[in-house]
């Protein structure tokens, strides 16, 4: 019996459920797999579910885009929202992840984010991602190609490495600089900037 169908049946039952080694997979209108959610240990409670060494893979057009793994996770009663915490690590794209808490409601949404490629370090106060190929941030501090680049509020497409953002600044190459808008090319550390200063320094 797939896992969402214990989920409906063991939530009118009153006592504790256990089950070992669950899965759960969720899939688009087009039959392709949207996510998937392995657990070793899955507990029900008063509130809904409580799972143990989770394993989740996230979807877009029946491709992998993110692999995150937890100690615990929590969700409803019908398991159509859920959180991931403790050190929540996984990969999307080549990147590897580090986050306080992972949120599924409609969407992903990554709590104090750490992502690191080959030439990136970014960091995030959030990072919220639905569908395609690019990640909503917010709180952005990045370190690639030489430059520390803060950004309030930026995407970072996936397949492309491409950050880009509003009200920038930029420290690196013995400049400092303010710029309306921003393009970086986070595997060339090439940069393109549209209504730039340079700051003058005292």
């Amino acid at each position: 019996m797939p896992l969402l169908l214990l989920l409906v049946a063991f939530s009118a039952l009153a006592q504790e459920v256990e089950l070992s080694a669950p899965w759960l997979t969720v899939y688009d209108p087009a039959g392709r797999p949207r996510w998937e959610v392995s657990l070793e240990r899955l507990v029900r409670t008063e509130d809904g579910w409580q799972g143990e060494k989770v394993e989740v893979r996230l979807y877009w057009e029946g491709k992998e885009e993110f692999v995150l793994q937890a100690p615990s996770l929590s969700a409803d009663k019908r398991g159509r929202r859920w959180e991931l915490s403790g050190d929540v690590t996984g990969e999307a794209s080549g990147i590897s992840l580090a986050c306080e808490r992972a949120i599924w409601d409609e969407g992903l949404t990554l709590i104090e984010l750490e992502a690191r490629g080959e030439d990136l370090v970014l960091r995030a106060a959030s990072a919220s991602w639905t569908e395609g190929k690019v990640v909503e941030l917010q709180g952005v501090r990045a370190t690639t190609g030489g430059w520390e680049v803060e950004l309030a509020a930026a995407t970072y497409t996936l397949d492309t490495g491409v950050l880009f953002g509003k009200e920038a600044r930029l420290v690196g190459h013995g400049f400092e600089i303010e710029s309306d808008r921003l393009r970086l090319w986070t595997d060339e550390g090439r940069v393109e900037l549209m209504g730039a200063h340079v700051v003058p320094r005292p």
